[in-house]
């Protein structure tokens, strides 16, 4: 983590920009905006102690708006390995970003929640569920899951597993009471220093009847039948193919593998 001084009038970012830090003003003030229709929109003017950009930090995900700076600004700026390490070490930096990231994902469930009810005022004959909507979803391929490593077999938790819902989630295990909460994964990995596995690694996710695999911004990357994604590499997302498939977590010398088939439900596994 650093501490970076702008002058007055000063971009930080543009909308559409690549990046992977997150913000807190210490003094001064931010403007944020985004481009409609050819006209500057503002969306919030952030001051001492707010932070912003922690999206790209957590998700590989282009800016959703630009920051720029009214006055000259001291900012400090945070990187996703220096997030994820304060996940791990806890300590009292970490509470803004973690207080600003709630905020924000009870904000969207609020607005998911009224949009659900008024399509159900809408829509009275056809009942809209929480569950169609958050959460995981159904989907016509099965994957079953399991260990392809002794050191893998030996973590009980990791035994043959078929899944039907998606997404699935790996990644691993904190060190620290209660960041389980906060990053949300279905099958947790007790790994030790030097880390192989990213606390979000990666995921199995569908597209219709196609399986993904997609790497979650993991620093050493993951393999899937021998296809580098995440990491160094420029791809962060290969399809699976009908029948076996290799996965391994932590490049390719790591011991974090896993034997993934795919088939269709009428198909045995």
């Amino acid at each position: 983590m650093r501490t970076d001084k702008f002058q007055a009038s000063k971009l930080i970012f543009s909308e559409g920009d690549q990046g992977d830090e997150a913000y807190r003003v210490v003094e001064g003030a931010v403007e944020i905006s985004v481009q409609r229709d050819g006209q500057k929109l503002v969306l919030a003017i952030l001051e001492a102690g707010e932070t912003f950009g922690e999206m790209a930090m957590i998700e590989n995900r282009p800016r959703s708006a630009s920051a720029r700076t009214l006055d000259p600004t001291m900012i400090e700026v945070i990187a996703r390995q220096d997030f994820q390490q304060m996940l791990e070490e806890g300590g009292e930096q970490i509470i803004p970003y973690l207080t600003m990231i709630f905020d924000r994902l009870r904000v969207t469930n609020d607005r998911l929640l009224m949009a659900l009810s008024q399509l159900n005022e809408l829509q009275p004959a056809v009942k809209h569920r929480h569950q169609d909507i958050f959460g995981s979803r159904r989907s016509s391929a099965i994957v079953q899951i399991e260990a392809d490593s002794e050191e893998m077999r030996q973590q009980t938790s990791l035994q043959k597993r078929r899944l039907r819902f998606f997404p699935f989630h790996f990644g691993r295990r904190a060190q620290l009471a209660g960041v389980e909460a906060f990053v949300q994964n279905q099958l947790l990995i007790a790994d030790r220093s030097p880390f192989r596995v990213s606390r979000k690694h990666c995921m199995i996710d569908t597209s219709g009847d196609a399986v993904f695999i997609e790497d979650k911004t993991s620093q050493l990357g993951t393999i899937v039948n021998g296809i580098p994604i995440g990491g160094k590499s420029l791809e962060t997302r290969v399809k699976l193919i009908r029948g076996a498939n290799t996965l391994v977590l932590g490049g390719q010398d790591s011991q974090v593998r896993f034997r993934l088939v795919v088939s269709a439900p009428d198909e045995a596994v």
